[in-house]
């Protein structure tokens, strides 16, 4: 008797759900890569038994880990595998791909996020920061950049003052990189999904990569939360604010470079003013990268590259 290919994946992707949850807090192996394959698993038993079945098995493999391992376990686990269940719901109803994609993705984000909220509010201490910054000075007198630094005039409690600095914004902006990273981990799942069953969903080409315009909202609510918080002293609120906006950066630098290929694509434009506008970006690579960032955010609202707007 023979096994199915469909059939053969529908087993092994249960087993990946109930059992990878519970391996990889025994072995330590939870990462990008062990999410990435519980998102598989999640898409393809989803494509097959529907979001509930594949919410259901990815449910209890949690459960069952957390009462192997006992609760404190939960700092070990991620459940950014959950916003594979929303992809899956809107794959079934027939949603827009921009659409499907932006939920998801807000969801991946949101999960991935708030395990850092409590390391957040508590910070580096005092001890934890003298420990990263001696060892940071010890690297650059190894490396000569010490000196070099003192030849220009900086000298070693300039140094330590700004890697002080450096060390608690990045602090404050942890939430944002976990978030881009559960937002990266989904992303690439969704996009070698829809790859592989091309014929059964539909195929959006790079260039023509968008999310809904009400996703400028999302970039909105970062600046007013930044503007507020620092004008009220809120840093809560000023927090929130940053760590949208770096979000939306890493966003808005996808989608920007979207439109920017489908506009050098175009006929219209002369091929000598093509190559020319390629050269300024390489030679003004920080002021490109802003730039493609801003044509990105304004692309949500004015659609410059025309492309119709789906429900």
């Amino acid at each position: 008797m023979f096994i199915s290919d469909e059939l053969a994946q529908d087993y092994l992707s249960r087993g990946i759900l109930l059992t990878f949850p519970g391996v990889g807090i025994a072995m330590g192996t939870w990462g990008f890569f062990w999410e990435v394959i519980l998102l598989f698993a999640v898409f393809v038993l989803g494509r097959c038994q529907g979001a509930l079945k594949a919410s259901l098995f990815l449910v209890i493999g949690y459960i069952v880990s957390l009462l192997i391992f006992g609760v404190t376990s939960l700092n070990d686990l991620s459940f950014v595998p959950l916003a594979g269940i929303l992809g899956i719901i809107g794959w079934q109803k027939g949603w827009p791909a921009r659409v499907t994609f932006f939920w998801s993705a807000v969801l991946a984000g949101v999960l991935g996020a708030l395990p850092t909220l409590a390391f957040v509010a508590q910070g580096f201490d005092a001890d934890t920061s003298k420990v990263m910054i001696d060892a940071t000075i010890q690297q650059y007198q190894a490396s000569g950049l010490l000196e070099v630094m003192q030849q220009q005039g900086i000298n070693e409690p300039q140094i330590r003052d700004l890697l002080q600095q450096g060390i608690e914004i990045y602090s404050l902006v942890i939430p944002s990189i976990f978030g881009i990273i559960a937002i990266i981990e989904f992303g690439f799942v969704f996009y070698i999904m829809r790859r592989w069953y091309k014929g059964e969903v539909e195929w959006v080409p790079f260039t023509h990569w968008r999310l809904p315009w009400y996703a400028v909202w999302g970039a909105v609510l970062g600046i007013a939360s930044y503007l507020l918080g620092d004008q009220f002293s809120w840093p809560v609120l000023r927090g929130l604010g940053i760590n949208l906006m770096v979000v939306y950066g890493a966003l808005t630098l996808v989608l920007g470079l979207s439109a920017y290929i489908f506009l050098l694509q175009s006929p219209r434009i002369p091929r000598f003013l093509k190559w020319a506008l390629i050269l300024i970006n390489f030679i003004y690579l920080m002021f490109s990268f802003v730039s493609i960032i801003m044509f990105g955010l304004f692309d949500l609202v004015f659609n410059f590259r025309r492309l119709p707007e789906e429900s």
